[in-house]
């Protein structure tokens, strides 16, 4: 049926490969026939089906993800907050020294970064050597509790 018009399949167009049906993939997909369908669905805030196929990597429970979350705190941080946290009752002051257990605001270790210029006893989990350096090197002094030993 080569000679044909039709080949044999009655209607001109039927069994070609993608060219009657607007092609594969991202290639003329959306370009041809469908490009109101991909609009309209881009529109609705739904994704590209061919950029989003299958599962990519995996998400690590949250559970385990909290055991091994350390919240830290800088030291130029602490020197800006203490005076608020001394307001919210979070912290004392006596005299010109002030005393603070970060394990009250959820806080369990102490970096170095900035400067303190204030006299700050400080109750921790843990601190970074660079930190205890510099409260020391202030006038203050801090006490790593007995968790992180």
């Amino acid at each position: 049926m080569r000679g044909r018009r039709t080949h044999g399949y009655g209607r001109v167009g039927q069994h070609r490969k993608t060219g009657q049906r607007a092609g594969r993939g991202k290639t003329t997909q959306w370009k041809k026939s469908k490009k109101s369908y991909y609009l309209k669905q881009k529109e609705l805030g739904f994704p590209d089906p061919d950029w989003d196929i299958g599962k990519k990597g995996f998400k690590r429970p949250q559970d385990i993800v909290r055991i091994y979350k350390i919240n830290t705190i800088n030291v130029k941080d602490l020197d800006q907050k203490i005076d608020s946290l001394v307001l919210e009752k979070k912290a004392t002051k006596s005299g010109n020294t002030y005393n603070i257990n970060l394990s009250t605001i959820n806080i369990q270790k102490v970096l170095g970064r900035g400067e303190i210029n204030k006299l700050i006893n400080i109750t921790v989990n843990k601190a970074s050597q660079k930190a205890i350096e510099k409260i020391e090197a202030a006038g203050g002094k801090i006490t790593l509790s007995a968790q992180a030993k």
